[in-house]
């Protein structure tokens, strides 16, 4: 395996200490409505009415209804409470995990076996393994070298903290990572000196061949001007990409969305879990051959 969730567990823990900062920010300055209690007193009709006790009363006060806005500063504070409790205890539970978690890579299996049953270097575990990390490596440096297209519209964060330009583009890279497939978002290819970027380029660890793939999500938009356009200017790139070797549905692949930019997420896995699996044997293949 080339992946864990240890990588998302990290951003998840880092985005929880950032939101427990600016809630105990928040629950400062709201605290003076801590400890209150909320009664319902009455109701006439759709509206409530409502009663308070503060903490160093041991009666309940009348306040009014749903618009008061110390009822509303009230309920902000136990809110604000309540998340610092739940963010607490997520914290808790990841700080556990990870001083537990032991990666599956095979290096690190590696590494607990010890040298007496430790794989040779030359095992097909450790290679496979060394071989996809360092096509991921490559193919980063190679994208560092390149500006980054049109920042401003990276505006979808996936699960890891890879900023991508739609749902299902983070959609797409989730799945890769699911199924341990290795996967770059936007690799630039300068062909003929012009800068193409498909969505994704992954790597097929079992023929060590990058495959292009491409979420086609306007194929279907309902105004045929943007459809039209959209649709000339994917026929131009699937042009450009057959000049450096890569093919529709051979090395090239596809998914599309409907006339609202959705598409099936169980077929999506169900193609990508493909080169999740080793490739028939040839034992295999000589038994489906036509004679």
């Amino acid at each position: 395996m080339r992946y864990s969730c240890l990588s998302s567990v990290e951003y998840d823990l880092k985005l929880h200490y950032t939101l427990l900062d600016e809630y105990q920010a928040e629950l400062h300055q709201a605290k003076e409505y801590r400890g209150y209690l909320i009664k319902p007193t009455k109701i006439r009709g759709t509206k409530k009415y409502y009663s308070v006790k503060a903490p160093d009363s041991q009666k309940f006060q009348y306040l009014g209804n749903e618009n008061n806005p110390t009822l509303e500063k009230i309920r902000e504070c136990a809110f604000l409470e309540k998340t610092i409790e739940v963010l607490e205890s997520n914290i808790a539970l990841m700080e556990g995990f990870l001083l537990i978690y032991k990666k599956t890579g095979a290096y690190h299996i590696n590494e607990l076996l010890g040298s007496t049953y430790g794989l040779r270097s030359t095992s097909r575990f450790l290679n496979a393994d060394e071989n996809a990390d360092q096509w991921l490596t490559d193919q980063m440096k190679i994208k560092s070298q390149y500006p980054i297209f049109d920042p401003a519209g990276l505006k979808v964060t996936a699960f890891d903290g890879t900023l991508m330009r739609s749902r299902a583009e983070a959609i797409h890279y989730e799945a890769f990572y699911i199924y341990n497939i290795p996967a770059i978002f936007e690799l630039p290819y300068d062909i003929d000196g012009e800068i193409l970027r498909p969505d994704f380029t992954i790597l097929d660890v079992y023929t060590m061949t990058p495959r292009m793939w491409e979420h086609l999500g306007n194929w279907f938009h309902e105004k045929q001007f943007k459809r039209d356009n959209y649709r000339n200017e994917t026929l131009h790139r699937i042009d450009e990409y057959a000049k450096i070797g890569f093919y529709p549905e051979y090395n090239l692949l596809f998914s599309f969305g409907t006339q609202n930019n959705v598409f099936d997420i169980q077929s999506l896995h169900r193609k990508i879990a493909m080169f999740a699996l080793p490739p028939p044997s040839m034992e295999t293949m000589n038994m489906l051959l036509r004679k």
